[in-house]
């Protein structure tokens, strides 16, 4: 747990970041649906992928299938932070771009809040507080780098990639468990508000 100290800044910045995602793939949705339309697999290509194998797929293989685009979500965000912190700012938006236009993608067939969040919510819980953590720590590694003070950034960068490193062992396992309630539960709850 002492790889998560002092990140209180850092995970408040994801917070922000991932929140002006949401808000920009909403209006954009509203603002051009058409090119959203246009661009579907490249905004929505995972998700599509991983709505096809629930169609067809056993619960384990879709279970492995999102955990694998979770985890390398995951890694990319917390040690893209070597490129200065750029790889986490931009994936964090990315991320919470995508949730955004998947709101509105859902208001827009005539769906209800409470339909959105009961697809989003019940591996969410868990999901999001993993992926913002660990964009935390890559945001707190490009920090680092840009501002070293007079530690150095080799120091630094050591260090910040052995508490990326233990940080694993809690992020890894949340995201498995993340991904069987996507694959197991989240289905039925959203049955339930159809």
């Amino acid at each position: 747990m002492n790889s998560f100290k002092g990140k209180g800044k850092v995970i408040f910045v994801s917070i922000i970041l991932f929140i002006a995602g949401i808000l920009t793939g909403y209006y954009m949705f509203w603002h051009n649906p058409d090119f959203i339309f246009l661009n579907a697999d490249k905004f929505l290509g995972n998700i599509m992928k991983i709505s096809e194998a629930m169609a067809k797929s056993s619960k384990l293989h879709v279970t492995g299938l999102i955990f694998q685009n979770n985890i390398k979500a995951l890694l990319i965000i917390m040690f893209g932070g070597i490129a200065f912190g750029l790889v986490p700012i931009f994936s964090i938006f990315f991320n919470g771009f995508i949730i955004g236009i998947v709101m509105a993608l859902s208001f827009y067939q005539g769906k209800t809040m409470t339909f959105f969040l009961a697809g989003m919510l019940p591996h969410g819980i868990l999901e999001l507080p993993a992926v913002l953590g660990a964009g935390a720590f890559g945001l707190k590694t490009g920090l680092d780098l840009v501002y070293p003070g007079k530690r150095g950034r080799i120091y630094l960068l050591k260090e910040n990639l052995r508490k990326n490193v233990l940080s694993l062992g809690i992020f890894v396992p949340v995201l498995f468990l993340a991904a069987a309630v996507e694959a197991i539960i989240t289905p039925h709850v959203i049955k339930l508000f159809t």
